[in-house]
């Protein structure tokens, strides 16, 4: 009877540990795909701010600014796509789309040309007649 016993207790006990394992491992686990997550939201907004910032810099300056930018090819090696949208009310939008995630930035009204164009590579922004406009060198 006394084998019985220890056997029982061995399986009982080999089954909690197995339980408490799996706990431990999907916790970790979710923890690892949040800070991965997180990591590529950062590194998306670093990308969209890149964009943010040109157009800020070519806002403060006279007509006539020229200037060459470059963007990244993938964010944290994911693809991604950006793209300036004519959003409601004519506002111009920076929508930046990854893994089936998407962030908007609202651009100030009235600076951004809606005929804009940005992609990954080098993009050209100008400041003409008070109008900004930014294009996608292929």
């Amino acid at each position: 009877m006394r084998k019985a016993q220890t056997s029982m207790e061995f399986v009982i006990l080999t089954s909690f540990m197995l339980v408490a394992f799996l706990i431990f491992y999907i916790v970790i686990e979710g923890k690892l795909v949040d800070a991965n997550r997180s990591n590529t939201d950062d590194a998306a907004k670093q990308v969209e701010t890149i964009v943010v910032n040109e157009i800020s810099l070519a806002e403060s300056v006279t007509d006539g600014y020229y200037r060459q930018f470059e963007l990244p090819q993938n964010i944290n090696g994911l693809n991604y796509t950006i793209s300036i949208m004519q959003g409601a009310g004519n506002t111009p939008e920076i929508v930046t789309k990854y893994s089936g995630r998407e962030r908007v930035y609202f651009v100030q009204q009235g600076y951004v040309n809606g005929f804009s164009s940005v992609g990954k590579g080098m993009n050209n922004i100008t400041k003409n007649g008070g109008i900004i406009t930014i294009a996608h060198m292929n």
